[in-house]
């Protein structure tokens, strides 16, 4: 982390060795991208710290990353950032080939101006690729998740935008899916300390902070108790969007 920008526990920054795994996660979906960029400009929508914008950018393709946040200092570079939210997006209509949007949808109670923000800035018959976790492996407790999705819900709703959308899976590998079973069931022993959900009544700003306290200790009990693997993004291979993918994969292209 840089520029300070306040640790939350959810947004990923290069380099974090607790949250390895995470950003290997993360990176599978970049190099999905990274094999599908286009001629034209690439914008990477929700960007985050700007880790994996930086990383596309790298390819020498004309990319934009957006946030509402500026990215971490060591990502700026061959990326043009621009600092927004989807009230306000300075782009020009249909001047995106390509547009990724990796874990971000969940982050919406309603996805509408979400959506219709891509499609109006993918030029005809570009892709946008979406991700987001599965709600069947989702441990449900990250308070920044307000809308997680099956795979038919996602599929429905972006086919309300879409032209076309193909629906699939981002799994993990078998020492991947131990250690993440490993901190579920860290995180299932701590929310057991309050069986009446009393933390729903705590003031938001707490239980942000609450969460980031807690995202440390699970991952550093874990990997003390049941050892952490040496993730790269080759542990979360694309596959069928069915109950054992850990994020659902959307490939969505304009009319």
């Amino acid at each position: 982390m840089s520029d300070g920008v306040a640790f939350t526990g959810e947004r990923l920054h290069a380099g974090a060795a607790l949250f390895s795994v995470d950003l290997a996660r993360h990176e599978a979906a970049y190099k999905i991208a990274e094999a599908r960029l286009p001629a034209g400009r690439t914008l990477d929508l929700g960007c985050g710290s700007g880790y994996g914008t930086a990383a596309l950018a790298a390819r020498r393709t004309p990319l934009v990353g957006l946030d509402r946040i500026r990215p971490d200092a060591a990502n700026r570079g061959a990326a043009s950032f621009v600092r927004a939210d989807l009230h306000g997006i300075p782009l020009r209509a249909e001047s995106f080939e390509l547009i990724v949007s990796f874990q971000v949808i969940e982050h919406l109670e309603d996805a509408t101006r979400y959506l219709e923000a891509i499609a109006r800035l993918l030029t005809p018959g570009g892709t946008a690729l979406i991700t987001t976790p599965n709600i069947l492996l989702s441990d449900g407790v990250n308070p920044y998740h307000v809308h997680e999705y099956h795979a038919e819900e996602l599929g429905e709703t972006l086919r309300s935008h879409f032209g076309q959308v193909a629906m699939h899976g981002i799994g993990a590998s078998e020492p991947v899916h131990a250690y993440l079973a490993a901190r579920s069931a860290r995180i299932r022993r701590i929310m057991r300390l309050d069986p009446l959900g009393l933390r729903n009544r705590l003031p938001r700003k707490l239980v942000e902070w609450l969460f980031a306290r807690f995202a440390l200790l699970v991952r550093r009990d874990t990997a003390r108790s049941d050892g952490a693997p040496d993730a790269t993004w080759r542990d979360f291979p694309v596959g069928p969007a069915d109950a054992r993918c850990l994020d659902l994969l959307a490939i969505c292209t304009k009319s």
